[in-house]
């Protein structure tokens, strides 16, 4: 617990330093100058956010660092010299401001009898995630640590990103920007061993937003982001049994949940600046860049664009435009070099001749393959991608009865809210752009889910904003409407209620099964990644590692570097050192 706990004090210190750095930057170029009536000159004030903006801020840029960072070198000691370095620098200039700034939101959150029942509340909880991320380290929870996350990271962690790497085995493609954040902060060259508890640090950032909302419920003016802070905490249950795993779904869920909580916040607040929405959606590309299964919460800046372009802020738009670019170019370029695709899976976007690409083949297989797995996996690839919609029903019957039980809701609470917004248009009531537009993203999302590759862990946020928001609309919309409106939104309110506590009393009770067995022995430091036997072949003076004829696909962290078929080996070029990287010789 005690290493975790200093890994996780390191990730907020910097990440919070670098996130201010970010948001003082933006700030100062996009946001409006406010006039004093009286004196005619400009205000000197501060944008009240929390330090949760800095620092999901701070997570997206030490991200964009190391990605950068690894197109020239490993992504280790001198990563985070570098990055501390900053941290120094920034502290000493800005330091006294950005303690005030704290002082000023925790003295906002309470008084003082209340402080010291809610921060011991919070070391508890604290303690109580560690622990979390402690007991369920060791052997994986999820398939794909040992498939190819942890794998990934060693590169990264080892030669940073290595052109090619993918032709060794086609996984390590599966490019997301959080396995360049999970090397960084891995404290191997401190430790000695690959820390890998971010996933605990991204539900713990989580879990404390939510709570924070909800403890503030009285003094909010309307409670629809309430709803949504409650799907936060019920995801942090959730996804705890995942902690220890660098799994890359938590990160882009729970920026997900964050940028639309906050975003319900500022329409509750009624702010009508254009730059929290245009922040909130530059959120969104980076969640993108993590995973693309959220790419449809970019669709959020329709609002932001409106109000800019009305006002012809022709500047801002091509900042907004700039910004944007930064986030996604270091992503690109890193798929390019792993894969020889701008977009690796996205075999329409073929635009580099390069002699490391992947063959097309390989990943127009992959897509179908993993199209097939969470359709119909007893279906034939032919009838699970060119049968219609025949797929469904086994899709549907073939999932647990809990997640059944899921998608039911959310197609009834869906249904619910399409006919009471349609209702409301008919009776000339106009519904509000900025209230309507996170609902229509998430319905296109769900949509989006349904029709590439349909598997609950892709599309938690989505699946969980309609069982708590569109409640707590129609409770706020009908309290002063007749008896059976009213019975309505209590009667969709309970059945969502229900169904958020049978998945967190479940996932919660599973994961302390694991804390049950598991802490005893991980009090000190995380359990280490699991160790497999594989196969050393050898090739130009380079040690690979091949399965067992028939053997899984298990390669995890030590074995490495994995190659994933030993008849590769005749026609693989490789150069002196592993870093220069890898292709297959047609």
């Amino acid at each position: 617990m005690i290493i975790v706990l200093i890994n996780w004090i390191y990730i907020i210190i910097t990440t919070y330093l670098t996130g201010n750095a970010c948001m003082r930057i933006l700030e100062h170029l996009f946001r409006q100058k406010r006039i004093d009536n009286i004196t005619g000159h400009p205000e000197n004030w501060t944008w009240n956010r929390t330090p949760f903006y800095d620092l999901f801020a701070g997570i997206m840029c030490t991200t964009l660092y190391a990605q950068i960072y690894s197109l020239f070198s490993g992504v280790r000691l001198g990563a985070n010299i570098g990055l501390l370095a900053f941290c120094l620098i920034y502290a000493i200039l800005f330091g006294k401001k950005v303690a005030n700034e704290l002082k000023s939101w925790l003295r906002k959150q309470s008084n003082e009898i209340s402080s010291i029942i809610r921060y011991g509340l919070i070391c508890m909880l604290v303690l109580v995630t560690a622990a979390y991320a402690l007991a369920t380290s060791g052997a994986p929870k999820l398939i794909d640590t040992d498939w190819y996350h942890a794998q990934t990271i060693r590169w990264i962690e080892e030669y940073g990103c290595v052109t090619g790497v993918a032709n060794l085995f086609y996984s390590l493609g599966f490019n997301s920007a959080q396995h360049y954040f999970d090397a960084l902060y891995s404290m191997k060259a401190m430790f000695g061993v690959s820390l890998h508890a971010t996933g605990g640090y991204f539900g713990l950032l989580l879990l404390f937003h939510g709570l924070l909302r909800l403890a503030g419920w009285k003094s909010h003016k309307r409670h629809i982001a309430d709803g949504l802070a409650l799907g936060e905490v019920v995801y942090t249950i959730i996804v705890t049994a995942f902690f220890a795993d660098p799994y890359t779904d938590t990160l882009p869920n729970c920026l997900v949940f964050f940028i639309l909580t906050e975003w319900l916040i500022l329409i509750e607040n009624e702010e009508k600046e254009d730059f929290p929405y245009a922040f909130l959606c530059i959120f969104g590309v980076f969640a993108t860049v993590v995973k693309t299964s959220v790419v449809m919460v970019v669709l959020l800046v329709i609002q932001p664009a409106i109000w800019l372009i009305k006002n012809k802020s022709w500047g801002k738009i091509a900042g907004y435009i700039i910004t944007g670019v930064i986030i996604v170019v270091p992503f690109f370029i890193t798929n390019v070099r792993v894969t020889g695709y701008l977009v690796y899976l996205a075999s329409g976007i073929d635009l580099f001749d390069v002699p490391w690409k992947i063959d097309i083949e390989i990943v127009k297989y992959s897509v179908a393959s993993m199209i097939h797995d969470a359709r119909d996996v007893t279906a034939t690839m032919d009838e699970a991608l060119h049968s219609g919609l025949a797929w469904v029903p086994a899709w549907f019957k073939n999932d647990s009865i809990s997640h059944r039980i899921l998608y039911l809701a959310v197609c009834s609470l869906l249904v619910f809210d399409i006919v009471g917004t349609i209702l409301s248009v008919l009776k000339k009531k106009s519904a509000e752009l900025p209230m309507l537009l996170p609902r229509l993203v998430v319905i296109i999302g769900l949509v989006y889910w349904f029709f590439t590759i349909p598997q609950v862990k892709y599309c938690w946020v989505f699946l969980l904003f309609p069982l708590t928001v569109i409640p707590m609309i129609y409770m706020e919309k009908y309290k002063e409407h007749s008896k059976i409106k009213k019975l309505a939104a209590i009667t969709a309110s309970l059945a969502s209620g229900a169904v958020l506590i049978m998945f967190a009393g479940f996932y919660g009770l599973r994961t302390l099964g694991y804390v049950r067995d598991a802490l005893p022995n991980t009090l000190i430091r995380q359990a280490d990644y699991q160790k497999h036997e594989l196969i050393p072949v050898k090739k130009d003076g380079h040690t690979f590692y091949v399965r067992e004829e028939g053997g899984d696909i298990v390669c995890g962290y030590y074995v490495f570097p994995y190659l994933n078929d030993e008849e590769l080996l005749d026609r693989l070029v490789t150069g002196e050192r592993l870093s220069d990287g890898f292709y297959l010789d047609q």
